[in-house]
C-alpha cells in the first residue's frame, strides 16, 4: 500500500499549514486540499515574497508538484481562475500540473448573499464567502456540481431553482431583498468554467491510479471541525480527519499506512466569534497580536490571542490519531517573562481534563495553567536544537510529555528556510524514526 502524509491544522486555524506543506511537498509528486473552500488562507513566505493560496493546494508552489482540488472542497469558479491566473503571472506553470474533480460543489453567488444574511441575523464570525450556504445546499441536495456544467440546460435549470429558493428565503423569511441577475450568473459561471474545463477529471480514480507519493493538505482546523469542534462556531466541513475519506472519495484503508501530523502553534489563536478557553483580553494579547502578526490572510480581521490550551490540542491529538506534532511561531514567546500553557479546565469545584462538548460548559469554564519562566533569547530562525535556549526546551519538552506525541518540526521564522527538525524525517517510511521524549533530545545537541 502507499504510503501518504496527511497535514491538519490542530487548533482554530490559521497554525502555519500553509508554510508546513509548501516546506514538507518539496519531497512530493502530488498534493490534495480536500474540503473548505476560499475560506482558507495558506501563507507562504518566500525570499520576502509573500504567496496567500485560497482554493490551490499550497504544494504548487513547486514546480514539479501535481496538485488536486479533490470532491469535498467547495470551489468559487471565479476565485479559482483568478487563483491559477495570479500565479502564472508570477511565474509559476499552474495550469498543467492541476486536476479538479467533477464532483466538486460550487460556490455562486446567491451562497454569499445567503451567507451575509445568515451572519446578520446570527453572528458566527464567518468569511462571508459563501461556504456555509454552498455546503447546506449540498447537504439539501440542491448543490450544483462541476460536472453539472457539462449539461448548459441543466445548469441553467439548477440555477433557477437556486436563485428562485434564495429569493423566497430572503424575501419572504428575512425581509430582504437582493439583486442577483440568474442571466449574468449564468454566463459567468459558463465562461470560468470553460477556462478549467480541460483539468476537470474523476480525481477519486486518478489518485487510485496515481503511484507517487501524495501529501494531503486540510484547511482550517480540528476546532473548527463540524462534528468536533465548537458547535456551532464552527466551519461547515469536517476540518480534521474525519473528512479525508469523504473530502477525496478515497477508501479509509488507503490511509492505513499514512502518517498524520498536525500542526498547532506554540501559542492559540481564533477568529470569530465562539468560546476560547484561554483567550488573553489585555496587554499579553496584544503583545501576543502584534509580535506573531497576528491578522487573518483571507479576511485581515485581527485574530483572538491565548495561551497554549493543551486540553484542546490533545483533544486534537485523540480525534486526528496524530503521529506527531509541528510547532509553529515559538519564536513569539521570546520576550515573555512568563510562558502560561493550560493543563485542565476547572468548572465550579471540577476539574476537566477532557474537551467538553457542551457550550455551556465551554463558556463557564476556567482555564487551569502551568507557568515557565520565559527564556528571554531569540529563537527566531534557529536551525539546530544547540541554538535553542534551555527554557524553550523544557517548554517543548512539557507539551509533548502532556500530549503524547513528538513534536517533529520546529518552524522558528516565517520563511520557508526557518525551521529544525527535532526528530529525523525518512520520506521512504514517512515515519519519525525516533519516537522518544524531549528528554532525549539532549543526546542529539553535540
Amino acid at each position: 500500500m502507499k504510503r501518504g502524509l496527511v497535514i491538519l491544522g490542530a487548533q482554530w486555524g490559521d497554525e502555519g499549514k500553509g508554510k508546513v506543506v509548501d516546506l514538507l511537498s518539496a519531497d512530493f509528486s502530488a498534493t490534495v486540499r480536500y474540503q473548505g473552500g476560499s475560506n482558507a488562507g495558506h501563507t507562504v513566505l518566500i525570499k520576502g515574497e509573500k504567496f496567500v493560496l485560497h482554493l490551490l493546494p499550497t504544494g504548487m508552489l513547486h514546480e514539479h508538484t501535481l496538485g488536486v482540488v479533490a470532491q469535498g472542497m467547495v470551489v468559487d469558479l471565479e476565485l479559482l481562475v483568478k487563483e491559477i491566473e495570479e500565479l502564472e503571472s508570477r511565474g509559476l506553470s499552474v495550469r498543467d500540473r492541476l486536476f479538479i474533480s467533477d464532483r466538486v460543489h460550487l460556490v455562486m453567488p446567491y451562497h454569499k448573499v445567503l451567507d451575509s444574511l445568515f451572519e446578520s441575523k446570527g453572528k458566527i464570525g464567518t468569511t462571508l464567502r459563501g461556504i456555509g450556504p454552498s455546503y447546506m445546499l449540498k447537504y439539501g441536495r440542491r448543490g450544483i456540481r462541476v460536472c453539472d456544467l457539462e449539461n448548459p440546460d441543466r445548469a441553467y435549470r439548477l440555477m433557477k431553482e437556486n436563485m428562485e429558493f434564495v429569493h423566497d428565503l430572503c424575501e419572504k423569511v428575512y425581509c430582504e431583498n437582493h439583486t442577483l441577475s440568474l442571466e449574468e450568473i449564468f454566463e459567468k459561471t459558463l465562461e470560468h468554467y470553460r477556462r478549467i474545463r480541460d483539468r476537470v477529471t474523476d480525481t477519486t480514480r486518478w489518485l487510485l491510479q496515481y503511484e507517487g507519493e501524495v501529501l494531503f493538505e486540510g484547511a482550517q482546523g480540528t476546532m473548527l471541525d463540524v462534528d468536533m469542534g465548537t458547535y456551532p462556531y464552527v466551519t461547515s466541513s469536517n476540518s480534521s480527519a474525519l473528512g479525508l475519506s469523504n473530502g477525496t472519495g478515497l477508501p479509509p484503508r488507503y490511509f492505513s499506512n499514512a502518517s498524520f501530523w498536525g500542526v498547532s502553534k506554540a501559542y492559540a489563536t481564533r477568529v470569530g466569534e465562539g468560546p476560547f478557553p484561554t483567550e488573553l483580553t489585555g496587554e499579553e494579547g496584544q503583545e501576543l497580536r502584534e509580535r506573531g502578526k497576528e491578522y487573518g490572510a483571507t479576511t485581515g480581521r485581527p485574530r483572538r490571542c491565548g495561551w497554549l490550551d493543551l486540553v484542546a490540542l490533545k483533544h486534537a491529538v485523540e480525534v486526528n490519531g496524530l503521529d506527531g506534532l509541528v510547532l509553529t511561531k515559538l519564536d513569539v514567546l521570546d520576550h515573555f517573562e512568563e510562558i502560561k500553557v493550560c493543563v485542565a479546565y476547572q468548572r465550579g469545584q471540577d476539574l476537566i481534563y477532557h474537551f467538553p462538548a457542551s457550550l455551556d460548559t465551554l463558556l463557564e469554564v476556567k482555564p487551569v495553567y502551568k507557568t515557565f519562566k520565559g527564556w528571554r533569547k531569540d529563537t527566531r530562525g534557529a536551525r539546530s536544537l544547540s541554538e535553542l535556549p534551555q527554557g524553550a526546551l523544557d517548554y517543548l519538552e512539557f507539551i509533548q510529555e502532556y500530549l503524547g506525541v513528538p513534536i517533529v518540526m520546529l518552524s522558528t521564522g516565517p520563511e520557508r528556510e526557518e525551521y529544525l527538525w527535532l526528530r529525523p524525517y525518512d520520506l521512504a517510511s514517512l515515519k519519525t524514526n525516533t519516537p522518544s521524549p524531549a528528554k532525549d533530545w539532549k543526546k542529539t545537541m553535540a
